[in-house]
């Protein structure tokens, strides 16, 4: 005993030797699974005197894992003995060292898990080892062994002397126990645990329930005044057994009397009430609870009840809370043999609403929130009566006119709601007014979640009241705000006309409630004033179908009109400006409401707001209030814009950023958001209308400090020494973010997708374009000086990519140095990123990018496999670099897939690249097409092979596009190639001009003999192999989509062995349709069809395939549309696998 007592000590004191520790941890473990190592542990537990209490609870752990190696039943062999043992040993302890003033020098953990470890002895031994669980444990207690009806007269008998306050303590600390390991729902339980435990519940139910709920009783009479600790302890406990129990057992007229006692008594009426929650609560028939709410008078005891403590308030809302549902779902069960309860659960509803009202009133929110699910349930009854078109009574209107208000005025924040002073917000430091992470914040979010789904839902009920008290509420305080002002320091109004914060952000809060309510039911398009009539005008205009579009727009010029913005208080702005951006349809219609706003985004409480987290949200809504306006409206403003924010664009980095956006992509701190000043800049010097000379000294003032910053620091030290330096490099990163986000707010250059034409005309003006092209061609000689450095080549991507869209072809030849010095440098993850961004610049500039796209086609595929080669040497490092390393496969081959939907397949066949064409086609389909872990990846995989047959097997000389069409887009091209014009020049053929390759070159030629060797040995072997594999399951969804890619696979091969096509010159397929080629069935003799007789006598032969089954094959692929081939290539797979 002694040795486990210092085996404890050792293993859990932290300055104990490691090797001693894990001897010590050792040794415990094998008391733990030794055959006898319980009955030292419990010898330990009982002895005296105490041991330590750390020894002691290892005692009780070590006795718990006896008790359940005992069976589910306690039924293993010589099982009973052992817990009888225990059970006797385990009783006297607590008989003897519980009864007494020792009890309470117990440490709390000990007495709770003794009370459990009393508890798995009565799961595994009641009622067959010990029928007498519940009488012995009552007994302990000195309470009365009492069954029967409970009347008032047996509690007067009971002689209360003999009751023991600790022992009682203890014995609801059992029951307790007994409750969480056989009823909580929390608590996941196998099916036979489950079958016991409604086994002793039904034993318990015999007799034992009885004699429970006579001890309930007798501590709340007896005890409540004395050890009120105990009664709130038997009132919780009651309310878990209710769910089980049979309810006439607590609910009776002595029960009852009590607990409606308890409801006055301070320290027990919330628990009292509590329990009655529980009571009326417990699941049960629908006639048979309208006679229990019926019985305890419930909605009359509420009435009566001073509620003047929060707390107490809170629980008698939750309790108002469980009766107004279980009245509400009474009304709308639909059993018929309920109809009788409707009228009088409707009657009591009624009864009980002034008291929903008043709690959802309450001044505190948890109050309010206490009744919260009731009244959602009555307005979904509501909501039915309507919809079945019944109109609702007048009570229930009344009903509807009295909730309104009240939910309105609770949608404000509380006076006392904790935001910080003005004074103590820092420009720059943490301090800066924003709650988004505090409790209270989410809290009361949450709350005016809930309060605008209920307004909604009176929105749909009664309209006219909805709109009339939400444009009232609102309008008044835009009045109230225009003639009087808002105070930023006071919550509350002054007495003297002056709005406080509160109910100013109020009335901006109603302004985007009313219109969100409207774009969710209909687009919101903006109407002009009428004819004679002045903005502003129809105010005081409701219309009797609820929320109009006009009264949204009436609204917003008095809220722009009243001046609420000009309130500093941090709550205001970010609502009002997000309004402005939400309804920024408005403005089209409203052009005069510009001015006001956009001086106020550029005024002291917008941009210039003096908390920082504020100001920051502003920039970002000034942004996406300027995109969205007409670009024709932005040009007046240009000058002025541009002025007001200069000095807003210094750019200082702060290197504590570095490592959270490389690790954790947090970021770059307040940088981020003056990105959206740079756009916004860029926005307003885009206006066409815009003076060129203007628009140049602007651009040249916004331009001219980036240049320099990066030009200075480039030059101050070398490219070793920047390298070194995270500062420097983090600045020079800024720099060029910023200038790509300048840029970024010009529009993207208008390239029509069909046209063949070598150039792409943009919007710029030739001196625009010039700063541009010099602001590129910095940005490419820094990353070639830099571009060891993430930061460096994450700045310069992103500008030349945003330059690119802006400049159009013009800016091409940047694009290669930009990926050469990319691709030699960068990580997986940039790869990705790197290979998404050449699939947008594929797309925008077919065909005029084929000459360089051909040059950077082998640097980069063989970056991507010399990535995916390390991992297959060595294997991913962990589950992050996996996921980068999958990213970085689907990139690449949507990379290659975008290639051949741009028609630029030409480019694998110029005669740099034509020689590495199988060598690069290998892996995609030896590796990433049978790749059963990723069959994202496989049918992308075989998207590739099937588009790569397609071009070089079937339509070589470029008469059709590759790219995948709708059915329209196809019979527009089918119409094209059938007229025959052969003075058209395809895309395809236009990409190849480019190149100035032909197709009978000999490297072409050369190319596309290699490949379709390739495709004879590799791809269609491949094709059956991959589903065939045993990872690969033909009941997932995704893989069922790769058979439907290997079935399109299967049939292109099959048209490329026809004969007209396989030895002809290609031109033939010009006068195919398109559908045909991309959707057989394939004509021609298939004995002369080479993959056909490959199919029938190699392939399918050498898998084991019967003559007739292979011959039966080639013929469904040949006639088979291609929905009914996938349908039977998956039976003939899944018969092949049988």
């Amino acid at each position: 005993m002694e040795q486990i007592v210092e085996a404890v000590r050792c293993a859990i004191d932290p300055g104990t030797n490691q090797s001693v520790k894990a001897e010590a941890m050792q040794y415990c473990e094998s008391v733990k699974t030794s055959p006898n190592g319980w009955r030292a542990c419990l010898e330990l537990f009982t002895t005296t005197p105490e041991k330590t209490a750390e020894s002691r609870l290892f005692a009780l752990q070590v006795i718990d894992a006896m008790i359940l190696g005992a069976g589910i039943r306690g039924s293993e062999s010589g099982a009973a003995a052992k817990l009888g043992a225990t059970r006797v040993a385990l009783l006297e302890f607590v008989s003897t060292r519980y009864s007494g003033p020792s009890y309470q020098s117990e440490p709390p953990f000990i007495k709770n898990t003794l009370a459990h470890t009393i508890t798995l002895l009565a799961l595994a031994s009641y009622p067959a080892q010990w029928p007498t669980f519940v009488k012995d444990v009552i007994s302990l207690a000195g309470l009365p062994d009492i069954t029967g009806a409970l009347t008032e007269d047996s509690a007067r008998r009971t002689n209360a002397a003999s009751f023991n306050p600790f022992m009682v303590d203890f014995l609801l600390k059992v029951l307790g126990s007994l409750d969480e390991e056989m009823v909580n729902p929390a608590v996941p339980r196998g099916a036979e645990e489950v079958a016991r435990n409604t086994d002793i519940k039904d034993a318990m139910r015999v007799e034992d329930v009885n004699r429970m709920a006579h001890a309930w009783y007798n501590i709340l009479v007896h005890l409540s005044g004395s050890h009120p600790d105990l009664a709130k302890s038997t009132l919780r406990l009651m309310g878990v057994y209710v769910s089980w129990i049979d309810i006439s057992l607590v609910v009776n007229q002595p029960f009852v009397s009590v607990i409606f006692s308890l409801l006055k008594a301070p320290a027990l009426r919330g628990q009292a009430c509590h329990c009655l929650a529980e009571i009326v609560g417990k699941g049960m028939r629908p006639v048979d609870k309208l006679f229990l709410i019926q019985f305890l008078d419930i909605v009359d005891v509420m009435s009566q009840l001073e509620v003047g403590d929060i707390e107490f308030a809170e629980e008698v809302g939750k309790l108002a809370n469980v009766v107004g549902v279980e009245l509400t779902a009474i009304w709308v069960d639909k059993d018929p043999a309920t109809s009788e309860a409707h009228a009088p659960a409707v009657a009591m509803l009624e009864k009980l609403m002034p008291l929903l009202l008043g709690f959802l009133s309450h001044e505190y929110d948890e109050v309010s929130a206490s009744v919260f699910a009731s009244i959602g349930e009555i307005l979904s009854v509501f909501k039915k009566i309507q919809r079945d078109g019944v109109p609702l009574a007048a009570s229930q209107q009344d009903f509807l006119s009295r909730l309104m208000p009240i939910l309105v005025d609770k949608l404000k924040y509380g006076e006392d709601y904790p935001w910080p002073a003005a004074a103590d917000a820092s420009s720059t430091g943490d301090n800066d007014g924003s709650l988004d992470e505090n409790d209270e914040e989410v809290l009361f979010s949450e709350m005016r979640r809930s309060l605008r789904a209920f307004i909604d839902a009176i929105a749909q009920i009664a309209p006219a009241l909805y709109d009339n008290i939400m444009l009232t509420t609102a309008q008044d305080i835009f009045k109230q705000c225009n003639q009087y002002g808002v105070s930023a320091e006071q919550a509350g109004d002054d007495g003297h006309g002056r709005l406080g914060w509160v109910r100013a952000e109020l009335g901006v809060f109603l302004t985007q409630a009313y219109g969100e309510r409207l774009s969710s039911s209909r687009a919101l398009r903006f109407n002009g004033p009428k004819h004679g009539q002045s903005n502003g005008s129809q105010v005081n205009r409701t219309s009797a179908n609820g929320p109009s579009i006009e009264s949204l727009a009436d609204l917003l010029t008095m809220m722009i009109q009243s001046g609420v913005v000009a309130c500093q208080h941090p709550a205001i702005a970010p609502l009002y400006f997000e309004n402005c951006v939400r309804f920024s349809g408005y403005f089209d219609v409203r052009k005069e409401a510009v001015t006001p706003v956009l001086t106020s985004f550029l005024g002291a409480t917008g941009v210039r707001h003096p908390y920082t987290s504020v100001r920051m949200r502003v920039w970002y809504f000034l942004h996406r209030f300027v995109k969205n306006l007409h670009i024709s409206d932005l040009s007046v403003y240009s000058s002025d814009f541009i002025s007001a924010v200069n000095d807003l664009l210094l750019i200082s980095a702060d290197p504590s950023t570095i490592n959270g956006a490389l690790t954790a992509g947090t970021g770059y701190g307040m940088f981020d958001s003056q990105l959206f000043l740079f756009e916004s800049c860029g926005i307003m010097l885009s206006p066409g209308n815009l003076d060129d000379t203007a628009r140049m000294s602007l651009l040249q003032h916004l331009f001219n400090p980036l240049f320099s910053g990066a030009q200075r620091m480039m030059n101050s030290r070398s490219s070793e020494q920047i390298l070194q330096d995270p500062r420097s490099l983090l600045q020079i990163h800024h720099y060029l973010t910023a200038i790509g986000s300048i840029v970024k707010g010009f529009p993207d250059v208008r390239v029509d997708s069909k046209t063949v034409s070598i150039s792409s005309p943009h919007q710029l003006s030739p001196s625009t374009a010039q700063v541009f092209l010099k602001a590129a061609d910095m940005c490419v000689a820094i990353l070639e000086a830099l571009r060891d450095s993430h930061l460096i080549r994450e700045a310069t991507r992103f500008a030349l990519s945003r330059m690119l869209s802006v400049l159009g072809a013009e800016a091409l030849p940047y694009l290669h140095r930009l990926v050469d010095n990319l691709v030699s440098s960068c990580a997986v993850e940039e790869l990705s990123d790197l290979l998404g961004l050449l699939d947008l610049i594929i797309f925008k500039f077919k065909p005029q990018v084929a000459p360089i796209a051909s040059k950077l086609l082998l640097p980069v595929i063989s970056k991507v496999y010399g990535f995916l080669d390390q991992v297959a040497q060595g294997g991913a490092s962990g589950t992050d670099e996996a996921r980068l390393l999958q990213d970085l496969r689907k990139a690449y081959l949507s990379w290659v897939l975008a290639i051949f939907n741009s028609d630029l397949d030409w480019i694998f066949l110029v005669e740099s690249n034509a020689p590495h064409l199988v060598t690069i086609f290998q892996p995609i389909a030896g590796q990433l097409a049978t790749d059963a872990a990723s069959p994202p990846c496989q049918k992308l995989a075989f998207s590739v092979l099937f588009k790569a047959i397609q071009a070089w097997m079937v339509d070589p000389m470029g008469w059709h596009t590759l790219a995948t069409l709708t059915p329209s887009a196809a019979a527009a091209i089918n119409n094209a190639a059938n007229s025959k014009d052969r003075s058209r020049v395809f895309l395809r053929q236009a990409a190849a001009q480019e190149l100035g390759i032909g197709s009978d070159s000999e490297s072409a030629r050369e190319a596309r003999s290699q490949f379709k060797q390739f495709v004879l040995n590799t791809v269609v072997p491949a094709c059956f192999e991959t589903p065939t594999r045993p990872e690969f399951s033909m009941a997932d969804a995704q893989a069922s989509l790769v058979v439907s890619e290997i079935a399109l696979v299967l049939q292109m091969t099959l048209l490329a062995g026809r004969p007209d096509l396989a030895s002809g010159d290609g031109s033939s397929v010009a006068a195919i349709p398109l559908p045909q080629l991309l959707a057989p069935p394939i004509g021609g003799d298939l004995n002369q069809n080479q993959f056909a007789v490959y199919l029938s006598s190699a392939l399918l032969p050498r898998m084991g395939c019967p003559a007739s089954m292979a011959t039966e094959f080639v013929q469904a692929l040949a006639s088979l549309d291609q929905k009914q081939f996938k349908k039977y290539f998956s039976a003939f797979l899944t018969n092949s696998s049988q």
